[in-house]
């Protein structure tokens, strides 16, 4: 999966694209997912719901973000962001 960020500075600005590796995006946050996980687990159970099951949609969630495009406009600055 692929991001880019495309980004203008003025109203009649320059735009900027900026391709970014999401993998360097999962690298950053695997240490938090090694935390998040157990605790997942351990809610879950709690919560007497499936953890498998609760993995399973989580993962789904992120799958989701593929083909996802934000925009946030501003006067002087817009910010595009697409997931390929």
């Amino acid at each position: 999966m692929v991001g880019v960020v495309a980004l203008r500075t003025q109203a009649a600005g320059r735009r900027w694209w900026i391709p970014l590796p999401l993998f360097l995006l999962w690298l950053v946050l695997l240490p938090l997912a090694v935390v998040w996980l157990p605790a997942l687990v351990i809610v879950s159970l709690v919560l007497e719901i499936n953890p498998w099951r609760v993995l399973t949609i989580s993962w789904q969630l992120l799958a989701g973000l593929r083909n996802l495009r934000v925009q946030l406009e501003e006067r002087e600055v817009d910010v595009h962001l697409m997931f390929f």
